[in-house]
């Protein structure tokens, strides 16, 4: 067997097992609570590709699995293995040459980590919703966010907008696909 399919399993470890498979390529384990890669499988016998996704609640990959795992479709460079994700840092978004990585460490970090450490300027203000930029060169063109605050939790929650918006309004109206908030009804 060359190709094992673990996805949708609802692993939260690797199976005994799966050291036992020498001539394993691929193990896809995406959509699987895994927290931990543990050093003690695959050693001496990686499989070329280890599929995670994004969502994943892995906590660290393992060195010597670098370049083994791939989160998302993009592998993971030895430089980012060995330190928990959570620890991951917004800087390594300016340092990152390849866009794909850049794309991965703004999915892992965040945009609400992203724009406490990278220093996002607040462009505009309306309501609960503020416009921010990103003035860091981390991607090709310029990192506008919507961050939005819930009013009754004080939950924040950001996404990217284009950099063509000028208003927080103008931008959380792109974000309902055209519909001004204004025209939303209140429901209680």
């Amino acid at each position: 067997m060359t190709e094992l399919n673990l996805e949708n399993n609802q692993l939260n470890i690797l199976p005994e097992s799966i050291t036992n498979i020498s001539s394993l390529e691929v193990l896809n384990l995406e959509n699987n609570p895994i927290i931990m890669l543990p050093k003690t499988h695959f050693t001496g016998s990686e499989p070329p590709e280890i599929d995670l996704t994004p969502n994943q609640k892995l906590q660290i990959i393992p060195k010597h699995l670098a370049e083994c795992v791939c989160i998302d479709g993009i592998f993971i460079s030895e430089k980012y293995c060995g330190i928990p994700l959570q620890s991951w840092e917004a800087k390594w978004l300016i340092e990152e040459e390849n866009a794909e990585m850049r794309r991965l460490l703004i999915q892992v970090i965040g945009y609400e980590k992203i724009c406490q450490q990278l220093e996002a300027v607040e462009l505009n203000r309306w309501r609960e919703y503020t416009l921010l930029r990103i003035d860091k060169d981390v991607d090709i063109e310029p990192i506008y966010l919507l961050k939005m605050t819930c009013p009754s939790t004080g939950y924040i929650h950001v996404l990217r907008v284009p950099p063509y918006l000028s208003s927080a309004r103008e931008a959380i109206r792109w974000v309902n696909w055209g519909i001004d908030p204004e025209e939303f009804a209140v429901e209680t």
